[in-house]
């Protein structure tokens, strides 16, 4: 009985002297800080002015974050007026300040997107090839990777991948066609093909990869871009001819001219009639004319338009090809256009009204089941070839348009298009849907010419009068926008830490 009293009170002894030291402690703790805020009145009053200054930033930052505000708030000129010169200094400073850093966390989201997306694992989930494949609508954007500078003199007016992504073609001012490798590290073109009469317009590859096609003045050349040899050259047209095109097939090249004509060419003529052994001249080698006689001996296969009927009334800018060759669409400047058929030898088919300036250029899915055309006041057109009327008029570019292109996408009924033109941007668009999907801002300092993007639908190219060659690489949605995405990500994750699901 004795024994537990004893415990009873040594227990509670303990409890007091533990009550007696947190006691203590707490009123050296109240100490410090008496102590302290009477020592830091002034930090406080920094802190302070800090959060004041942050909230501000917040608030600003918030308002910049809405979807109905597209950039930062301009600041009001009566508040501005009624502050003294140092607190409208410190009101501009923190104004700049916020949006900078809502600049930043912008680019910085965007940035950790683009690095989730085109993270691949051991697995190789989630490239951004599987992302097209699965979704073709899901590049919306470009961003810049590499950039040539002086392409080709005073301005480009042509670019093109070949088939297999290992080589870009240029055309421009220096009368020449220049060879790029995509990734060479000095910066110079691999072959400069020399020895045009002017200005090389437009050039294509055949597509084998085989051969390029070049326009220059009223003549046609045909290169080997593996060893750098002319195969053909011919005189084609009366007056300048404005672009050329070789079919998907390979069979048919066509070109088009100031002489209000277009011809369909066969490529194997060509090649056979026209004439052999003009050597290359490479970049580092000085620029020599070239002195041999002009040929006139490759017949055209079809003249658009045939004799007793009625073509265009003004210059023809543009023409291309069906998937099957079955028909040629050619542009003109009295903003028509007009399709061909080949299968009856050239006859006129239809008549596509609805620009009402210059078209500039045409442009046919891989399946001919839409066409895109742009014109000389901005407006791109959205055709189904087999009505004459305009499916889509989109008019979001302020400015001359030049570039108005298909991705070449793996899915039937979906597809996007590529325009650029004079104002530097580079819009995305829905086909079926005519929407807007996303814009990226040129790099360019002058206008573009010319764009292309490769068959894997990752990597844009664009020229322009800067004689600038830029290559783009695909930039993918965020993540909020297609959440499926990030589910993706986040079940892989759990599957290779072997988790349970």
């Amino acid at each position: 009985m004795g024994k537990g009293v004893a415990k009873r009170e040594d227990k509670a002894w303990k409890k007091v002297q533990k009550a007696e030291k947190r006691k203590a402690a707490l009123g050296k703790v109240h100490a410090d800080d008496k102590t302290t805020q009477s020592k830091s009145s002034e930090g406080h009053a920094k802190v302070a002015k800090a959060t004041g200054d942050q909230r501000y930033m917040n608030k600003l930052f918030a308002s910049l974050s809405t979807e109905e505000t597209e950039g930062p708030p301009e600041i009001a000129q009566e508040e501005l007026e009624k502050m003294t010169e140092a607190a409208k200094e410190r009101h501009l400073f923190l104004h700049e300040k916020a949006v900078a850093a809502y600049h930043e966390e912008k680019a910085r989201k965007k940035a950790s997107a683009w690095k989730m997306l085109h993270k691949e694992d051991k697995f190789g989930f989630m490239s951004v090839a599987d992302i097209i494949k699965e979704e073709p609508m899901a590049v919306t954007a470009f961003r810049s990777s590499k950039t040539f500078k002086n392409a080709n003199g005073l301005g480009s007016y042509s670019c093109m991948w070949n088939n297999s992504g290992s080589m870009i073609l240029t055309t421009g001012h220096d009368r020449s066609v220049s060879l790029w490798r995509p990734f060479a590290v000095n910066g110079l073109p691999a072959r400069k093909l020399k020895g045009h009469k002017g200005w090389t317009i437009q050039a294509c590859f055949s597509p084998d990869d085989k051969n390029i096609c070049c326009c220059s003045s009223d003549e046609m050349y045909i290169w080997d871009p593996t060893n750098g040899t002319l195969k053909a050259e011919w005189e084609a047209h009366d007056a300048m001819i404005n672009g050329c095109q070789w079919s998907n097939t390979g069979r048919y090249i066509v070109s088009c001219s100031n002489d209000l004509t277009a011809k369909v060419w066969s490529a194997k003529t060509a090649i056979s009639k026209g004439k052999k052994g003009a050597a290359v001249v490479h970049h580092d080698d000085e620029d020599e004319e070239d002195e041999h006689k002009h040929h006139k001996g490759v017949p055209a296969d079809f003249t658009l338009p045939m004799e007793g009927e009625r073509g265009h009334s003004s210059a023809i800018i543009k023409a291309a090809f069906s998937h099957d060759d079955s028909f040629v669409i050619t542009a003109a400047k009295d903003n028509l256009l007009i399709m061909w058929n080949l299968k009856t030898k050239g006859c006129k088919d239809r008549v596509f009204q609805g620009h009402q300036e210059a078209v500039l250029n045409i442009a046919i899915n891989h399946d001919s089941s839409r066409m895109v055309s742009c014109d000389n006041s901005g407006m791109i057109i959205v055709w189904d070839p087999k009505v004459e009327t305009p499916v889509h008029m989109l008019h979001e570019h302020t400015d001359i348009c030049y570039v108005a292109i298909f991705c070449r996408e793996a899915k039937e009924g979906r597809g996007r298009i590529i325009s650029a033109g004079h104002d530097g941007r580079i819009l995305v668009w829905n086909t079926y849907e005519g929407t807007l999907i996303g814009e990226t801002k040129s790099q360019h300092s002058s206008w573009i010419t010319s764009a292309h993007i490769d068959a894997s639908n990752l990597k844009l190219i664009t020229t322009g009068m800067d004689s600038k060659l830029i290559i783009w690489q695909s930039l993918p949605p965020a993540p909020k926008q297609y959440e499926w995405v990030e589910r993706a990500v986040r079940f892989f994750k759990k599957l290779k830490r072997g988790c349970r699901l």
